[in-house]
């Protein structure tokens, strides 16, 4: 071998080149793997037990090889053929493999049709459940609303037994008393109501009016009855005293809404029990007197009295 010529052809075959690429350090080790695979692969079917046998058995591998191989093929035909007599069965089974998939697809678009339904029924229902919050406050502050406009209310409302009481029942009545008190709590609540500047006043401050006369009407008419009561002869004036004990609250009515009329009435029972007192005084005082002019026992009709007795019965009468 001629190492000119190859020197020769190598040096033509890298004229070709600018630049001789470097090729680094080659792996030798790649050959002796694939060798060491081959190997053991061989060790392995030597190993099978139908190869021990053919061996054992002096039988020529080659033709066994070929044994093998028209038997492969026979049997290859004979599936094609068992394939082909069953290709009825094989096109049925995929049509119905077919169908399957489509109904399959068709569960597959239901299901996630029915999960979009769930999700949106989920959002459904937390909108729901939110609106209930809402409308459960909403509830609540309506509820405490109604609380405080329906107390408004009734303190404003004037019933017409109210108004029949105090216009139709005698003062010395029970039911006139409480619905007297009654009125005098709705008179405040109105004056009260009035400072706020609510508009409701106006519907009943010409009725609360009208009834705050007439019961100031028939309480002065009343009290002037039993004070000019005391000024008859020979009354007892305590019975008629401790019957307006009772009715104070008339005297305190007066005084808050009327306070000319209750002031009259004071004036009325002082003047009246003035002058019972004053004539009661009186006649007391003129008995006394009296007993300064009677006749009394001198010295002639009793034995050790002095004439000085006389000028001491006054001081006596007194003590």
């Amino acid at each position: 071998m001629d190492t000119t010529a190859e020197d020769t052809n190598g040096e033509e075959g890298l004229g070709n080149f600018d630049v001789v690429p470097n090729l680094g350090v080659l792996d030798l080790t790649s050959e002796d793997f694939l060798l060491d695979e081959v190997d053991f692969h061989i060790q392995q079917n030597l190993e099978d037990d139908i190869v021990k046998e053919a061996l054992k058995t002096g039988v020529d591998l080659r033709q066994y090889s070929k044994q093998i191989e028209k038997e492969l093929l026979e049997v290859e035909n004979a599936s094609i053929q068992g394939y082909i007599k069953e290709s009825q069965n094989i096109a049925s089974l995929h049509k119905q493999i077919a169908a399957c998939d489509t109904i399959l697809e068709r569960m597959e678009q239901m299901l996630n049709g029915f999960q979009a339904d769930l999700s949106s029924i989920s959002n459904e229902i937390q909108t729901l459940q939110e609106q209930s919050i809402a409308m459960n406050i909403k509830l609540k502050n309506r509820q405490a609303v109604r609380g405080e406009l329906s107390q408004f209310v009734d303190e404003m409302v004037i019933p017409e037994s109210m108004v029949s009481h105090i216009v139709d029942t005698p003062v010395t009545e029970r039911e006139f008393m409480e619905q007297l008190n009654e009125l005098n709590h709705k008179i405040n609540f109105v004056k009260e109501q009035s400072f706020k500047e609510a508009r409701s006043c106006q519907d009943v401050r010409d009725i609360l009016e009208k009834l705050k006369t007439k019961a100031l009407s028939k309480i002065r008419e009343y009290l002037l009855q039993k004070i000019y009561s005391f000024r008859k002869p020979m009354t007892n004036y305590q019975v008629p005293q401790n019957t307006m004990l009772k009715f104070r609250f008339f005297n305190e009515f007066l005084m808050s809404h009327e306070r000319q009329v209750a002031k009259e009435i004071r004036d009325e029972y002082v003047d009246t029990m003035s002058k019972v007192y004053y004539s009661y005084f009186k006649g007391y005082t003129s008995r006394l007197m009296k007993l300064q002019y009677e006749e009394l026992a001198d010295k002639d009709d009793l034995m050790g009295i002095e004439d000085t007795a006389k000028k001491d019965i006054l001081k006596f009468q007194y003590f």
